[in-house]
Formats: C-alpha cells, structure tokens, sequence
C-alpha cells in the first residue's frame, strides 16, 4: 500500500512546485541572481571531481524553471524522483540532473535530432486545440526566454534530456514484469472503497485542565535559554514595476507582452543596482518604480505591503549590509525588487518574555503524554466490547467516546478530499487494516484519534478484471517510473556528491 501513497504524494508535489517555485527558489540563488558573477561564483559542490559553482546552481534553477513552464513532466518527474518536499524536489532535479547526464552518455543513449524534433510538438505549452502551434514556440523563445538569461537552444537541451530519460527508462522496464495477480490487486488498491470510522482526541481538551508553576517554567527557562530567542527583523523599501490595473484584464499574448516591459523596466534597474554605492531610491524613481517602504516585519509575519507576495518576504531575509538590494522578483502581476532599510538582530529573551511560550510547551507536552494514556486506555475498552459483540459505534459510545464515520474513499479521491481533517495522516495506517480491526493510536497536530475499518466495497471480479486490463500500460509506466527513480538513486550513492555549503 504505501507505495501506492508515495507515488501520489510525488504527483501532487510535483504540481505544487510548479505553482509556488518563485517562492522556494530563495533558497538556493537568494537574492544576487544575475550579479553572482560580480563578486566571484563561490564552490557550492563537487561531483564527479567536477566542481559546481553558485553560477551553475542558478542557471539549473532557472532551467527547472523552464520545464515546469513548459510542462516536461516526464524529465521533472524522473528527476526530482521521490521528493517529500518542495524543496527537495528542486534539489533532487538539480542533482540528478548532473548523475543522469553522466550516467547516460555512460549507456550511449544518445537521441536523434528527429526524435527531438518530434518531441517538439508534444509540449504541451506548444498546443492548441490538441495540434503542435508555432506561434506558441515563437512566443515563449521571445518573450520567456530572455527573462531567463536562455535562447531557443535551452529547448532542444531539455527536450533531449526528456528523450534519453524516456529511453533510459525503457531500458530498465526489461527488469519490470507486471504479473496479472499484481496487476489486479494493484487496480483494487486504487479504487477499491474504504469505509472507516474514526474517534478523535483533541490535545486542546488536556491542556486547558494543566497549571504550570512558576517554578516549572524557570527550570525549563534555565535549562534551555539559549533557544529562547526574539525573531529576527527586516525593514525594507520595495521598486515594484507592475502592470496597470487595465492591464492587468489583459489575456494571452498582449499580457505577455505587458509582463515583458515591466520585466525589462525592472532588469534595467538590477544592473544599475550592480554598482558600488547604487542609490536604490534614486534609480528606481529614475527607472519608474513605485517606491514603498515596509515597517519591520518577521519572516513568519511580512509586513502587509508584501505579504501577498510570498517570495518577497522570503527574499528580504538574504539581504544582507554587503548585499542590500535584491535581484528581480516575479509576482503575479509584476517584478519587483528590494532594498534592506534596516534590520533588528535576534536576541536572547528574558523569562518573563519567554513566559507564554514556555507555558504553552509545557502544557503541550505534558497533554500529550496524558493523551497517549487515555488513548491506550481507551482503545483497550473499544477492544473489549466489540469481542463482546458490539459494533463499533456502540463499542465507543459506551467507553465515552463519539465516533466519526468519515464517507467512503478510495486512494484515488485522496487529492480531492479536502473536507476531511486530517486525511493524510490517517490515510497510511487506514488501508493498512483489515476489516473489523481497530488501530493505535495516531498521533496528528490536534491531538489524535483511532481508526476502525467499517469494511471495504466489494467489486465485481470480472468488471476488476476488464478494468485492470485497461489501466495495464498505466502501472506498467509507473514501474518503470519506479524502477528509474531507484537506478538514478544509486547511481547518486555511486557520483560521490559533496556539497560544499548552501548557496545565499
């Protein structure tokens, strides 16, 4: 079962990494993007005694950048292989990126220039009405590209990396054999419906009935005052260079082209920015920016003026006094950039500062110890009396407790059940019961809660049967997915990878 949640995990952060790059991107080419080069292109790893540099992360960055825009998920997926995180994801397809080219041009696979030819006209930011459109490649090569620092040439590149890892993966799938056994009881995997119960614990309940002295808090305060720190704070003035608000309605291409003079607008002012001693103020006032400055804020509440634009108050936080102004920022209606006015260091808190927080701790880990009592406790008497017969709802209420009959599911509506509380926590341990079978405790951000399994749907064999039939070159990709992502893993093991330090 649990590889079935992993591959489902994978698609849905690969979609959301597409959607919220410009925000996470921080992480790895900060705020100096396009004047790195300025100050030197520090090593950031080796692999394969080939040293990679800030310079080569950025360009990899922005490369991602273009596939996701694209829609390459072949090579996007295969490449950030199975990522848990955001982050991950761009570092895995950054590494992997370097493995697979090696490992690749070791295997000789090698594409013809009329298979990426045809590849071409499977992008799917290249169609219209389902057919290859030229007008769409003329489009991004004039007015993506450049913001990029890329010509038409980073297309073929990536369309012949996503042809060698089709390839590769083809290879690999000699080693993937789908049994018709597998192949049945992975289609009744998917789809097959569960019905369960589930009897929530709130931690809230305990904490409320917990007092915590004062001698309590000056022992915690004591013993971990180093940790208890104020949060560090940024005041920055903002250039925005935004579409006006008629513009803003604009659709297609005349948007694009909208977008693409701010963005210039915006990249005239980060190379004048590049200049010892730059005035922020004066060159954004001469470039036409409009100016604003924030008040000071924290990395976990921006100030209002930017907070709804995620990445720029992720950016303010790599400015630094050496640094002070940041490269172009993209938002959804423009490009922006920053300059640090001014900044309050973190600092150690005195007790009573760091009171409320030591309580509140306090509380919450003496709540959960009492809860995961009261849980055993409690799946003890459940237990009890449904041996003595009862159902599970009867079973429950007579040991206090309010049962939750959540509707039925299978793995295949997981992504669009948001109505549910705390699913992706409970869903692993769910299809891991058999019917009738209660199970432990599951620990979730509110508390927890125990998990009965009502019963599963039953399916017709034959309808099963047809249907796994129909979905057989489905599983057959995602085993050969699989199967790529574990090869491409230990051929990572295998590079030797050293990353130096983290690039700022």
């Amino acid at each position: 079962m649990v590889h079935l949640l992993r591959k489902y995990q994978q698609s849905l952060l690969i979609a959301v990494t597409v959607l919220v790059i410009a925000s996470f991107i921080w992480y790895w080419n900060g705020t100096q993007s396009g004047r790195a080069g300025l100050a030197g292109s520090p090593k950031i790893a080796s692999i394969y005694g080939q040293n990679i540099s800030q310079n080569d992360i950025q360009r990899d960055v922005r490369k991602f950048q273009i596939a996701a825009a694209l829609g390459l998920d072949e090579l996007v997926q295969g490449l950030a292989g199975n990522a848990t995180s955001q982050q991950q994801v761009l570092e895995n397809y950054i590494w992997n990126s370097y493995v697979f080219q090696h490992e690749a041009d070791t295997l000789q696979v090698f594409p013809t220039d009329s298979e990426v030819q045809k590849e071409y006209s499977r992008v799917p930011a290249f169609q219209t009405d389902g057919n290859f459109d030229p007008n769409k490649l003329t489009e991004f090569v004039n007015n993506v590209l450049p913001s990029r620092g890329f010509n038409d040439a980073v297309i073929d590149d990536l369309l012949r990396e996503q042809v060698r890892v089709r390839k590769v993966k083809a290879l690999l799938a000699a080693s993937v054999d789908i049994t018709p056994a597998e192949l049945l009881n992975r289609y009744i995997e998917e789809n097959q419906k569960m019905n369960i119960s589930v009897v929530r614990l709130n931690l809230s309940d305990l904490e409320n009935g917990i007092t915590v002295t004062d001698d309590a808090v000056k022992k915690d305060y004591d013993a971990h005052k180093d940790t208890y720190l104020s949060e560090e704070q940024r005041k920055v003035a903002v250039a925005s260079f935004e579409l006006s608000d008629a513009q803003k309605k604009l659709k297609g291409k005349e948007r694009t082209e909208a977008l693409q003079k701010v963005a210039d607008d915006a990249g005239v002012l980060a190379e004048a920015l590049a200049a010892k001693g730059a005035d922020f103020d004066a060159l954004a006032k001469k470039q036409g920016g409009q100016l604003k400055t924030t008040g000071f804020f924290t990395a976990a509440k921006p100030d209002p003026a930017i907070a709804d634009i995620p990445a720029l108050g992720t950016a303010a936080f790599h400015l630094s006094s050496d640094a002070p102004s940041s490269d172009v920022i993209e938002g959804p209606d423009g490009y922006y950039l920053l300059h640090l006015v001014g900044s309050i260091p973190s600092r150690q808190v005195s007790l009573e500062e760091a009171r409320p927080e030591i309580v509140a701790k306090i509380k919450k880990e003496q709540a959960s110890q009492l809860l995961q009592t009261k849980a055993n406790e409690l799946r003890t008497r459940i237990l009890l009396e449904l041996k003595a017969g009862h159902s599970f709802a009867d079973a429950a209420k007579d040991a206090g407790a309010q049962v939750e009959a959540i509707p039925p599911f299978n793995l295949m509506d997981i992504s669009k059940k948001t109505d549910v509380p705390d699913l992706q926590v409970f869903i692993q341990p769910a299809v891991a019961l058999a019917d009738g079978q209660l199970s432990d405790f599951v620990p979730t951000e509110a508390g927890g809660l125990l998990i009965y399994m009502n019963g599963r749907q039953t399916m017709d064999k034959l309808g099963v049967a047809i249907a796994s039939q129909a979905v057989k070159e489905q599983f057959a990709r995602q085993q050969q997915l699989g199967a790529f992502i574990e090869w491409l893993r230990l051929r990572k093991d295998a590079a030797h990878l050293q990353i130096v330090q983290r690039s700022s």
